[in-house]
């Protein structure tokens, strides 16, 4: 039988491939430039995902913090609080990020390609940077 710990480590890593698909998914409809989306139906999409988006990305930092592997790093590896207390400040801004993105995106007219282009291009930069903050959880597990 798995014990708490092996249950919630294994409940972390599906978080994260659920979270890995939805990114994924996010991308794609960021980057769709089919001559037959129109900009309606594009942010619509993107609206869509994004909600996905924060729901999980959510749900993967509190399977982080909450008796995952953080307190398991600060256990073993005391010396590396200062870097987990960086990984944290990273959660809030991006959590920031998206609380003022989320509200941006859905105010943009159907009209307004040029600020729904802007908007999209900070959407991929949260990405970029999330899979950066991802990387350095890694090494710090290794």
């Amino acid at each position: 039988m798995p014990t708490l710990r092996e249950s919630t480590g294994s409940i972390a890593c599906m978080e994260h491939e659920i979270f890995e698909h939805i990114k994924q998914a996010l991308l794609v409809t960021l980057n769709w430039q089919a001559p037959t989306v129109s900009m309606p139906r594009k942010l619509s999409s993107v609206q869509f995902t994004i909600k996905s988006f924060q729901r999980h990305f959510d749900r993967v930092i509190a399977s982080e913090t909450e008796g995952g592997y953080m307190a398991d790093v600060i256990e073993s590896k005391p010396y590396m609080q200062e870097r987990l207390d960086q990984l944290q400040k990273d959660h809030e801004r991006f959590r920031e990020r998206l609380r003022k993105l989320i509200p941006d995106l859905n105010d943009i007219k159907e009209w307004d390609e040029p600020r729904f282009e802007d908007v999209c291009r900070e959407l991929r930069q949260l990405i970029e940077d999330v899979d950066r903050h991802n990387l350095q959880e890694v090494e710090l597990l290794q």
